[in-house]
């Protein structure tokens, strides 16, 4: 009895343990399973992702560095941030910026050099690449304003105006096909001054993420979009 009766709180505990995990409503002698399904990218770009199994990211951009903005870290965190996305493609492998930038570390990467033909093959035949998504930044303009907006009008405080431009491409490596997608955005916040080291580096990074973070989600709501919370209902009545 003492077994049967183990047996039994047993499977209580796993039938209690599978219905949490999975999602599970009972309804009578059928039961809701709640899961999160992959989602199909967009149409319009399905051709161009159906056979692609090993897709790379890289960023580039030409623009001069800026005082107290770390550019080549901005774009690198963006670009991490595309690689975990792209992720939600199923049955893909996802190469980062840092196993390409290592393996080709005598290539000089820019905005005008990554999109040659020479390139596109080393990285089909060296790192048997389908597809490349590149991240470019186009435009970067900060300024600081004396004033800022307040309640009551302009105060003198002053503020950092950013406006950047970012471009988005994928290219499939065998066709030579490519889709792409711009956006700018603009920002405004007050400047923070750091009372013990005088920097402002890290707010106006994050400031500068945060423009960045509206035109590379568009872009991957369209090419590798989120899974779907989707609802069954299964028949336990066993007829």
């Amino acid at each position: 009895m003492k077994t049967a009766g183990s047996f039994f709180a047993y499977m209580i505990w796993a039938g209690f343990a599978l219905g949490c995990s999975s999602g599970a409503v009972g309804r009578g002698m059928g039961e809701q399973i709640r899961f999160s399904a992959p989602a199909a990218p967009d149409k319009e770009l399905l051709p161009l992702v159906e056979g692609a199994k090993n897709i790379g990211v890289l960023s580039t951009t030409n623009i001069e560095p800026v005082q107290s903005l770390d550019i080549e870290k901005v774009m690198g965190r963006l670009t991490d941030a595309t690689a975990r996305g792209l992720r939600n493609l199923k049955n893909r492998t996802i190469i980062g910026q840092d196993e390409i930038r290592w393996h080709f570390r005598d290539v000089l990467f820019d905005s005008t050099t990554v999109f040659g033909d020479s390139l596109q093959q080393a990285l089909r035949s060296e790192l048997e690449l389908d597809g490349m998504v590149y991240i470019t930044l186009r435009s970067l303009d900060s300024k600081v304003t004396p004033v800022s907006p307040g309640p009551f009008g302009a105060v003198n405080s002053p503020g950092l105006s950013l406006s950047v431009e970012l471009e988005l491409v994928y290219v499939n490596l065998h066709t030579g096909e490519k889709w792409s997608q711009a956006g700018r955005r603009s920002s405004w916040q007050p400047v923070q001054v750091d009372m013990v080291g005088g920097g402002r580096g890290d707010p106006t990074e994050r400031q500068m993420l945060m423009a960045l973070t509206s035109p590379l989600r568009q872009f991957l709501t369209r090419l590798a979009p989120p899974p779907r919370r989707q609802t069954r209902h299964f028949d336990t009545s066993g007829d």
